[in-house]
């Protein structure tokens, strides 16, 4: 078990606390963003918390709405990350100013991303929705309803339902706690996996304009053509997955998207137990070990190289 003393000191010496995010908010950022404001307010109701940033609107109505903060509270508080791994990945950069830093996280370590906090990771955990499941249940904090949901929202968004590398038995053990606390699992699953018109005519896309190159799926999007199904980049970006059965002999899988000018976003997924963290690092991004993005450029025609690179990414020892 990990020490999470010195953040729980950092949340008890913190009459202002803020909660940040990752740009792109996805079930496990926002999850973690309204779960720990909950279980702070729950549990230590003299502390002023707000989480701050774009979260997920379908989830508003459901779970619960971001917080409007001046610049002046943010100036103010302890800022905490979830799920990011350090300021500059912050979405609301607004983040810089807070007197001092916290985070709870599950990403690969990076040497690129240093931070100045109270740190707590564990990059063995599925998502970090678990770690923060794990600082309440070791402190026995009272966990709503509400928190419980929005922990199992990370979870389960994190893990594919529970299906990636990562999950553990503590997973489901974690799980299965958060569940007497009466959430409502299917409500939950019919916001996070809803399927648009929109969306799924892009994964028809993907599918259709995906290459193979020695061992490796990808598929590049020019900007026109998430744009003309009505997606945004960002949405385009997160079918990644799309890309995952259109080869069953590719041992990884990327999906690359155009944004504005020459910038590509880029998404990496492994197959079989190939690590694509190494080749994000290597274009100044990060992740996990088997799911990982960076940005890229088309003026570097880059978008061959990390082809390239995906294709000689070895077999962990342990999948072998």
């Amino acid at each position: 078990m990990m020490d999470f003393g010195n953040f729980v000191q950092l949340i008890q010496e913190s009459d202002v606390i803020t909660i940040f995010g990752h740009a792109v908010p996805d079930g496990d950022c926002y999850g973690c963003q309204i779960a720990l404001r909950e279980l702070i307010r729950d549990n230590f109701p003299d502390k002023k918390v707000y989480a701050v940033g774009s979260g997920i609107p379908p989830f508003f109505e459901r779970l619960a709405t971001m917080d409007e903060v001046s610049n002046d509270i943010i100036a103010s508080s302890t800022a905490i990350l979830v799920d990011v791994s350090c300021l500059r990945r912050v979405e609301d950069q607004r983040v810089v100013t807070a007197k001092r830093w916290g985070k709870i996280d599950h990403h690969q370590p990076s040497d690129l991303e240093s931070f100045d906090g109270v740190a707590v990771v564990d990059s063995a955990r599925i998502a970090a929705a678990e770690i923060i499941a794990e600082i309440a249940l070791a402190y026995r904090w009272k966990i709503s309803t509400l928190a419980a949901e929005c922990l199992y929202l990370g979870m389960c968004t994190d893990s594919g339902r529970f299906s990636y590398r990562g999950t553990t038995a503590r997973t489901l053990e974690i799980v299965e706690i958060l569940k007497r606390r009466h959430i409502r699992v299917r409500s939950i699953h019919a916001i996070a996996y809803y399927e648009s018109p929109e969306r799924r005519k892009m994964k028809n896309i993907i599918r259709r304009k995906a290459k193979m190159y020695e061992g490796v799926t990808y598929c590049y999007l020019p900007v026109a053509s998430y744009t003309r199904v009505g997606l945004s980049g960002d949405e385009a970006l997160r079918l990644v997955n799309a890309l995952a059965r259109v080869n069953k002999e590719a041992h990884c899988y990327g999906l690359f998207v155009q944004m504005e000018g020459d910038q590509i976003n880029v998404e990496l997924r492994s197959n079989n137990g190939y690590a694509v963290h190494g080749v994000a690092r290597k274009y100044g991004g990060g992740g996990h070990r088997y799911a990982s993005g960076c940005t890229i450029y088309s003026t570097q025609n880059q978008v061959e190289d990390v082809v390239r690179d995906m294709a000689m990414t070895g077999k962990d020892e342990d999948n072998a």
